[in-house]
């Protein structure tokens, strides 16, 4: 029992060495110095250098004249329906498209719409349009997964 314990660890640790290894070297290849016209260029930061990384936060979906306000992009429902809600152009007509089904709705005075679309088991691109009395045309895209699954 504990030869196979040893044995476990060693072969581990061997195992992991490698793969370490293996990525220090390509992580290497990958930051070599680029010469363009005599003049060196380095990927690889310097101390002096800063750098920023960020993470993108689910916000709203947003276009001047189409902001999608709920639901959120890559959301996961539990429910077969939802309301998609958001704001356009003043009395904008609205088109939502789930791929199989259409629904339409026009925005209020205040630019301010709700609409409710049905979803099909598993993930739906939702297309929303929505065209103004100028007849300008804003599109956008939501990714909506509808699942019965208990989480």
């Amino acid at each position: 029992m504990i030869k196979e314990f040893i044995l476990t660890i060693i072969l581990g640790a061997i195992l992991g060495f490698g793969i370490t290894g293996s990525y220090l070297v390509l992580h290497k290849n990958n930051t070599q110095s680029i010469s363009a016209n005599n003049n060196e260029i380095s990927l690889t930061p310097t101390i002096s250098e800063t750098i920023v990384e960020t993470t993108p936060t689910p916000t709203t979906i947003q276009n001047p004249n189409l902001t999608i306000t709920a639901p959120e992009n890559n959301t996961v429902l539990s429910t077969d329906t939802t309301s998609i809600k958001g704001t356009a152009r003043n009395n904008s007509f609205i088109i939502i498209s789930n791929g199989s089904e259409t629904f339409t709705g026009q925005a209020n005075a205040n630019g301010i719409f709700s609409i409710n679309i049905n979803l099909a088991s598993g993930a739906n691109l939702v297309k929303i349009t929505a065209i103004d009395s100028e007849d300008n045309q804003t599109e956008t895209e939501l990714l909506l997964t509808y699942s019965t699954a208990k989480i």
